[in-house]
């Protein structure tokens, strides 16, 4: 009688065992799952994500390329149309030659001025330092604001941060000209073997962070900072004038570089 007991008692312990075991594997299969379908469902968050991220960064690119065109008719009817329509006008009605050459000589330095803005001469054999000054010498003698600039680099520099550090100079310098009223600008750049720094501060009248940051401008430099991998930043205050900071990588050993 005891020993069919004990076999009975062992029996149900084995059962109780297993039971246990049993449930413990559901639980742990349960909680695999659980965890799975979080891991899918954040995957397909960040896919999500991610995806808006490029459809905004296709869309600002877009705008940008619209506006850039817009900006190119907009000078071209304003500046260079403007003054071959008057040089025609004073030709016909017998102007003299000083006064015509005076125009056409301005018509000539505006097509010169939106061509180094749409690509600036050399620029694959130019060192950074010297495209710069080109491009503050062209828009001080337009806009007559004084650059101050210091430039301090001989190192190699990587040829597409090379140009998208010409791109940024000259969204910087459009929103200074149409929206600073500065009379001043400050440039700095220190390129070394691993970093690239690059400063710009205006002495004019600052804006609203809140409101510029749906310009077309701002959109196009993060963008081409993104790119890059890069960080800006930038600070403003009223009647204060506005400083921008801009860091990257210098990645020469990835792309094929040029000098400065």
């Amino acid at each position: 009688m005891e020993k069919w007991q004990d076999s009975e008692t062992l029996l149900v312990s084995v059962v109780i065992i297993i039971g246990v075991m049993i449930l413990l594997v559901g639980t742990l299969i349960s909680v695999f799952y659980i965890s799975y379908r979080k891991v899918l469902r954040s995957k397909d968050e960040e896919i999500r994500i991610k995806m808006d991220y490029q459809r905004s960064l296709l869309q600002v690119s877009l705008e940008a390329q619209e506006n850039e065109r817009i900006r190119i008719a907009a000078d071209l009817h304003d500046n260079i149309i403007s003054t071959l329509t008057v040089i025609r006008l004073k030709t016909a009605i017998g102007s003299n030659q000083q006064e015509l050459d005076h125009l056409l000589g301005t018509a000539i330095d505006e097509s010169r001025r939106i061509s180094h803005e749409l690509s600036p001469p050399l620029y694959e054999e130019k060192p950074l330092e010297n495209i710069l000054l080109t491009i503050l010498k062209s828009w001080k003698s337009f806009y007559h604001i004084d650059p101050d600039v210091d430039v301090r680099t001989d190192r190699p520099i990587n040829k597409t941060i090379k140009l998208q550090l010409v791109r940024i100079l000259q969204e910087l310098l459009n929103n200074i000209h149409k929206h600073a009223q500065a009379s001043q600008v400050n440039l700095k750049l220190r390129i070394t073997d691993k970093f690239i720094v690059l400063l710009v501060i205006d002495n004019g009248i600052g804006f609203n962070s809140s409101t510029i940051k749906s310009g077309i401008g701002l959109q196009n430099i993060a963008l081409r900072a993104d790119n890059l991998n890069a960080k800006y930043k930038y600070k403003s205050s009223k009647e204060k004038g506005t400083r921008f900071i801009f860091f990257v990588k210098n990645g020469k050993n990835k792309i094929s570089t040029s000098r400065r």
